[in-house]
């Protein structure tokens, strides 16, 4: 008899085998539960390594791209008011005054971060340029603080040279800080310094945002960044992300031994006509994203009786004008260290903007030989700021004609990193050309009769402090001294028939102070000790005036 068992046996076994692989029929319920859980948990195991694999190479993607982007362009790079929100700043220029919504108001929520953040987002492309650009902001033009230089009545001044102008108004923007708080409460020497920079950061952003927005377009349309020596032309691409009355005429990327260079032209339609805007920028990074320096320039034509684009002044002799910028910074980890500087230059096509180091050439001034120099409003911005809270030292310095005599400076400092409390100084130093940054004395009678620009060695001073209950720097009269009679002397001797308005009712002699008969001393603040220089006495109470790059126009 033959033996088949082994066959059988390997039949069964080949036919348990098939059994477990293609049918439950012969499997109990117990077998076909731990068969099934063991391959789902195999799968799954797989499937998730298989995810987490592809999830990391993704987030290790976008880790690179993003640092990438990181050493390309000046991420925390702006220029604002320590301490102004963007709400404070869109509304300084919509009335007569400075109105403050002190619901947003104060040192928590800076101007400063939520810029950055807004170009941040358009740098990693989650912010279309189109929705967040608007050019009119290159428009935005500062106005003076209700509480600053503000138009004066006076009556029977002691210095009138005639009975004719012994009587009348003194000209706005003159005076300083006139009221200790502005019309929202808030310290006068705060309202101004938010005022002064409010239109500087509006340009500013604008400009960092279009190049912010190369970077994320070219991403975007699959155009690799420029090697070394080479450079990509963006301008059909800006011109198709369809930003209203805009045309780009040139958007390029270069990189040359390292450096980034940015660069675009693009006109602004109004009314039928074209008017030019340059961008550019060089920025050279360094091995870690937060640490480089660079520059950045922009020009904007704009026109006297056009509205909305004006740049106002009385200087220049024809209605066409050109704003300037440039804001050379540098960046050491959490620091930052920065000088801006505009102007507005009398005529288009303007040249010799730029000095040798590509900052706005203070010394190109207008002139009879030399018709499109700057006419109007040379400012400059110095600062040297901790990047985590913008505590540090700031000095804005500005001449609002080109022949006047001196320029206006405010030196602020702060007495902590939460940017609670501190204090600022107003007063005027050398004209802008040969400025140091540095307030030398006081002008008490700059355009009344008698005027004098004699420098007395005097400031005004105001210390201020955060009130979180009301959401405004306070600023009361008894932590300032800035109250002056408008003489050459500030003083009035209360020998004659002299009233000024004191607390800009429009009414002389409608308080007690109003009165001839009383004598009026100035409470300006000055050093105890008469042996130091303005800038003496600021150093020794612990005011700084920042290092800048490429220097303050007196050491350039």
């Amino acid at each position: 008899m033959k033996v088949y068992l082994p066959i059988v046996s390997f039949t069964l076994l080949s036919l348990v085998g098939c059994g477990s692989g293609s049918s439950s029929e012969t499997q109990s319920p117990e077998q076909t539960s731990t068969s099934t859980q063991t391959s789902s948990e195999t799968q799954t195991s797989s499937e998730t390594q298989t995810t987490s694999d592809t999830q990391s190479d993704t987030q290790t993607n976008q880790t690179d791209e993003s640092v990438s982007k990181g050493l390309r362009f000046p991420k925390s790079l702006m220029v604002s008011s320590p301490f102004a929100t963007k709400v404070n700043q869109a509304q300084s220029t919509k009335g007569m005054g400075y109105a403050p919504s002190t619901a947003f108001y104060g040192p928590s929520v800076p101007s400063y971060f939520e810029a950055t953040e807004q170009i941040g987002q358009i740098l990693e492309g989650e912010l279309a340029i189109s929705d967040a650009f608007d050019v009119t902001e290159f428009y935005r033009v500062s106005i003076n603080a209700d509480c600053f230089g503000p138009q004066l009545k006076y009556q029977d001044h002691p210095e009138a040279a005639s009975s004719a102008s012994a009587s009348g108004t003194l000209p706005s923007g003159d005076l300083g800080l006139w009221l200790a708080e502005d019309s929202s409460g808030n310290a006068c020497s705060v309202a101004q310094v938010n005022a002064l920079l409010s239109g500087i950061e509006s340009q500013t952003q604008m400009a960092l945002m279009v190049i912010a927005s190369f970077i994320s377009v070219a991403d975007s349309e699959g155009e690799s960044l420029p090697e070394d020596g080479a450079s990509i032309d963006l301008t059909t691409y800006m011109n198709a992300q369809g930003i209203t009355d805009v045309t780009f005429d040139s958007a390029t990327i270069s990189l040359s031994s390292g450096i980034w260079v940015y660069a675009s032209e693009l006109d602004y339609q109004v009314s039928g006509d074209d008017y030019r805007i340059t961008i550019s920028m060089t920025h050279t990074p360094s091995d870690e994203e937060t640490n480089y320096t660079g520059l950045l320039q922009y020009s904007v034509e704009g026109k006297e009786g056009v509205a909305g684009i004006s740049w106002p002044g009385f200087n220049c002799s024809q209605n066409e004008r050109t704003f300037v910028a440039s804001l050379s910074y540098n960046r050491a980890d959490d620091e930052m260290n920065l000088q801006l500087r505009n102007a507005t230059l009398c005529g288009h096509s303007v040249n010799n903007i730029y000095n040798a180091n590509g900052l706005v050439d203070v010394d190109n001034t207008y002139s009879s030989s030399n018709s499109d120099g700057w006419s109007e409003n040379f400012a400059i911005l110095g600062a040297d700021f901790d990047l985590t809270s913008l505590s540090g030292s700031y000095s804005y310095v500005w001449q609002a004609g080109v022949n006047d005599s001196h320029s206006r400076i405010f030196n602020i400092g702060f007495n902590d990193t939460s940017l609670d409390n501190g204090e600022a100084h107003f007063g005027y130093g050398e004209q802008v050309t040969d400025t140091d940054g540095w307030i030398q004395g006081f002008i008490c009678n700059w355009a009344g009769p008698g005027a004098s620009h004699t420098l007395i060695s005097k400031t005004q001073r105001q210390f201020f402090e955060y009130d979180s209950s009301l959401g405004v720097y306070i600023g009361t009269e008894h932590r300032a001294n800035i109250e002056y009679a408008p003489t050459t002397s500030c003083d009035y001797d209360g020998t004659g028939s002299f009233v000024f308005d004191i607390d800009l009712s429009d009414v002389l002699g409608d308080n007690t102070l109003e009165d001839s008969s009383l004598i009026f001393t100035n409470d300006l603040w000055g050093s105890s000790d008469t042996s130091l220089t303005v800038p003496e006495a600021l150093a020794a109470r612990g005011i700084n005036v920042p290092s800048v790059p490429y220097n303050w126009p007196k050491d350039e």
